[in-house]
């Protein structure tokens, strides 16, 4: 992935894996925003579809690995609260989060869900015939 600090790694129960990193950066003179970037790479084959053409359909559309991604943050923390930002919001993954990734239907709901928002998505660039 990156150079960045990864906070937690762990294997879920539904064969999914998470990622949490710490993509804090600084904000203004002794501020900072306090940020963790959860990423779950979930493979195409969780997803269930009703036919052959439309898992070929999906695949074209979203690939073989689609990417589940969050960004918990806070601004302007000062210099002295980031480790006490930084642990209230891993412990907010750990509360909200982790439980929904790790449910046995998120997978293939997800999949699903990432599928219809992209096969519906109009074409941009084609003008419209008056």
């Amino acid at each position: 992935m990156s150079d960045l600090p990864v906070l937690r790694e762990q294997s879920l129960p539904n064969g999914l894996t998470v990622q949490v990193t710490d993509v804090s950066r600084h904000y203004f003179g002794g501020y900072w925003q306090v940020a963790l970037e959860v990423v779950c790479p979930v493979p195409l084959e969780y997803g269930s579809f009703e036919d052959a053409a439309m898992q070929a359909d999906a695949q074209r559309l979203l690939g073989t690995v689609v990417l589940f991604t969050r960004k918990l943050e806070r601004m302007a923390v000062p210099d002295t609260e980031r480790e006490t930002a930084r642990a209230a919001l891993l412990e907010r993954f750990e509360r909200h989060l982790l439980p929904f990734l790790a449910h046995p239907a998120f997978a293939s709901r997800f999949i699903r869900n990432e599928y219809q928002k992209r096969s519906k998505r109009p074409l941009r660039g084609i003008p419209c015939p008056t």
